[in-house]
């Protein structure tokens, strides 16, 4: 995977990093060169080398596993705003859902299913109740800052699983980057690293396994036909004249990138744009909830969208029929969707919020 990054970002991002922590050093140990006797050049002709045989597959991208993981889904609220740029890990994610938070604001939430060493994760954000939702059909272990009122009220009387930031079992992992938090503000800093992450879930006896092996409702098939219409680039406005996101495909890697607020949508621990096989964009009924602009958004029923692989888009319905239910995806003559193998963007938009596409002559 080339490297897609905005010079600017390369000049301006990287000052701050990733928030990583502070690691002792040591000298490295002394080493004496062995002199050896020459050998003779072989004449056995060289061996092939074989690959290991897959034994199992990645549920939520599709990929070959050389070994059984069974890993419960890990999802992390992530801080979208331009202060938080580059998020940190997201590389390492599976699934990123973007949706509108409060205002004009989105935020991320990555779905992983190895998450040791994705290194450090961040800046970590609190938890919306449609979120923790969609959270819930995975199964995931939820990871954020705290959340709003609903959120944590519907943590709390479930007893669901959540590493929480600002208090609770395992928010002796997280730390403030101290660059962000005097530049960029208190509430752009928090960070913990995957392989702490875990070391939180084992203090809180967090299941971590997938007790059901399920499939989440992502059906993988990089040869099953799929139709649509050609399509270079989709413009995702979160409600009119709302935040917007823009995805590219890249014909010479079969993938799509994201950009966003001036900048390619990057990992910053790699530096590099975070390739998405997939792209949905998920229509779903939203409305303001309160005075402080809290939202709800209606993540079961069905609804409209589109679907987007292989520099082809095409119009999708969703349905999914309670919280704990997975996403179900179909065409519009109702055949069941099947992903490409990889990682899958998911935009939830408000209804009827513009999406602009390029290289379909219709659109």
């Amino acid at each position: 995977m080339k490297k897609l990054i905005v010079c600017g970002l390369a000049l301006s991002m990287l000052l701050y990093g990733c928030g990583s922590k502070p690691e002792e050093t040591t000298a490295p140990p002394t080493t004496v060169p062995v002199t050896e006797a020459p050998t003779e050049p072989s004449t056995e002709p060289p061996t092939e080398a074989t690959e290991p045989a897959p034994v199992d597959t990645n549920p939520l991208t599709g990929e070959a596993l050389e070994e059984v993981k069974n890993q419960r889904p890990i999802a992390v609220m992530l801080n979208n705003h331009s202060h938080a740029l580059p998020q940190c890990g997201i590389g390492q994610a599976d699934i990123i859902y973007e949706i509108l938070a409060e205002g004009n604001i989105t935020r991320l939430s990555a779905y992983f299913s190895d998450i040791a060493n994705a290194g450090p994760i961040g800046p970590v954000r609190s938890l919306r109740a449609y979120y923790f939702n969609i959270m819930r059909g995975y199964d995931a272990l939820c990871v954020s800052a705290g959340g709003s009122s609903e959120a944590d009220g519907m943590v709390r009387d479930l007893g669901y699983d959540r590493i929480n930031g600002i208090g609770g079992v395992g928010s002796n992992y997280f730390y403030r980057d101290a660059w962000r938090r005097e530049n960029r503000g208190y509430e752009h800093s928090l960070f913990i690293t995957g392989e702490d992450l875990l070391k939180g879930a084992a203090d809180g006896d967090m299941r971590l396994t997938d007790e059901e092996n399920r499939d989440y409702g992502l059906k993988f098939d990089d040869d099953a036909p799929f139709g649509g219409e050609e399509n270079t680039e989709i413009t995702v406005h979160f409600r009119d004249g709302g935040k917007t996101t823009k995805l590219t495909y890249h014909e010479d890697q079969g993938v799509y990138t994201a950009f966003q607020q001036g900048f390619d949508l990057i990992d910053g621990n790699t530096d590099e744009a975070v390739p998405f096989r997939n792209v949905l964009v998920l229509f779903a009924d939203t409305s303001v909830m309160d005075s402080e602009g809290h939202l709800k958004v209606q993540t079961t029923g069905e609804g409209e969208g589109y679907y987007a692989r292989d520099g082809k888009i095409t119009s999708i319905v969703w349905k999914r029929a309670d919280e704990k239910s997975d996403f179900a995806y179909y065409t519009a003559d109702g055949k069941p969707i099947s992903f490409g193998v990889g990682k899958s963007y998911i935009a939830v938009v408000p209804t009827g919020s513009p999406v602009d596409l390029v290289g379909q002559p219709d659109a």
